[in-house]
């Protein structure tokens, strides 16, 4: 609500006309620039406080041309430090740009030398040519390039010598090899190779001795474990001289009493209840070879004479039982006595026999 510049009646802004005087009042009015009373657009005074507008018009346009000149000065240095932004957001992009592919660049470069580096420590387990001609390949300003040249020439001729050597393995053949090349990567294969061919050879003589042997010179060896079986295996199976004593012992009652006496309760005393064999006959007992020895006396036969050998082989053997007992292989001398003194006959035979742990015959072959 406002005064009416004509009647002085309120009346509202929003009204077309003054409902008391009927004058025009939308879009017909102005405030006055000294009392900020509503006037109308067409008068020249202030109806209010008697303000001339027209010094208020003068004063305006040079407010206007005040504000003119400063917001085009201010447009200026808008458009200058709009300038200045571009231009310091240009450089900052620009180093930005610079440092962002320096680093790039200097991530690119320690990567290459990382790989570089890697590659050529990975030289150290190989002794494939290949792999140093790929690295070659790739660096050639690597400071290790000539160190790498220098070992693939000699790895070639390694290779060349080893391709020779493996022709005709030996033992002889491999330390020579490793001497010539101390540093080489097949070192270790070398020392495998060796390894294997000691352990076959020690295999081969079969002898407590040669097992030793082997664990001595391989106590850490690939077939060491399997070495201290072996050499436990034949301690147990090994053969004392109280062994060999006693069976000889049993052997020389069997032929030079009981068989030359055809004593059948010697014979008795010195096999099982029956022996497993006897010269083919199966399951002999002491009557079957009481028979086998006096088919040799003939009419003018009065005695056999038996001589075992000195030589007398005796190894341990699993017998039919489970348990362990004695293979023997010796020679027998026979010496058959004639009534004709100036007729004895001898015969040579080769005998093996099996024995039991109570040292009894289970078995005899006689040829």
């Amino acid at each position: 609500m406002i005064t009416c510049p004509v009647c002085g009646e309120r009346v509202s802004t929003m009204a077309g006309t003054c409902p008391h005087c009927g004058t025009n009042i939308a879009g017909n009015l102005k405030p006055c620039p000294n009392c900020n009373e509503y006037c109308l657009n067409t008068q020249d005074r202030c109806p209010h406080c008697g303000t001339d507008f027209s010094m208020y018009t003068e004063n305006a346009s040079e407010h206007r041309e005040e504000q003119e000149v400063l917001a085009k000065t201010e447009i200026n240095e808008t458009s200058a430090k709009k300038s200045n932004k571009a231009l310091i957001f240009s450089i900052v992009f620009a180093v930005f740009l610079v440092l962002t592919a320096v680093a790039f660049y200097y991530l690119d470069y320690r990567n290459t030398i990382v790989r570089e580096e890697t590659e050529y420590l990975r030289l150290e387990n190989t002794s494939n040519p290949e792999y140093y001609n790929d690295f070659l390949a790739k660096y050639p300003k690597s400071k290790h390039y000539q160190d790498v040249k220098e070992r693939l020439n000699n790895l070639l001729d390694e290779t060349k010598e080893w391709e020779k050597m493996v022709q005709n393995i030996s033992r002889s053949e491999i330390e020579e090899f490793m001497r010539k090349h101390p540093y080489s990567n097949r070192q270790q294969l070398c020392k495998d190779m060796i390894d294997s061919l000691d352990w076959n050879e020690a295999k081969k003589i079969d002898t407590e001795e040669a097992i030793v042997n082997y664990l001595n010179t391989h106590p850490n060896g690939k077939y060491a474990e399997e070495a201290s079986l072996k050499k436990n295996e034949l301690g147990m199976m090994k053969i004392t001289a109280q062994d060999k004593a006693i069976i000889r012992g049993s052997l020389e009652n069997f032929f030079t009493v009981a068989m030359s006496k055809q004593d059948l309760p010697l014979i008795s005393e010195a096999i099982p209840e029956k022996m497993e064999n006897f010269c083919g006959v199966q399951d002999a007992t002491p009557e079957q070879i009481v028979a086998f020895a006096k088919n040799k006396m003939a009419a003018d036969v009065i005695g056999l004479h038996y001589t075992i050998g000195e030589e007398m082989v005796v190894r341990k053997q699993t017998i039919s039982d489970g348990t362990t007992g004695y293979a023997v292989s010796f020679t027998l001398q026979e010496l058959i006595s004639r009534s004709d003194t100036n007729q004895p006959s001898t015969k040579s035979y080769q005998v093996t026999a099996l024995l039991n742990a109570e040292h009894k015959i289970t078995r005899m072959s006689i040829r």
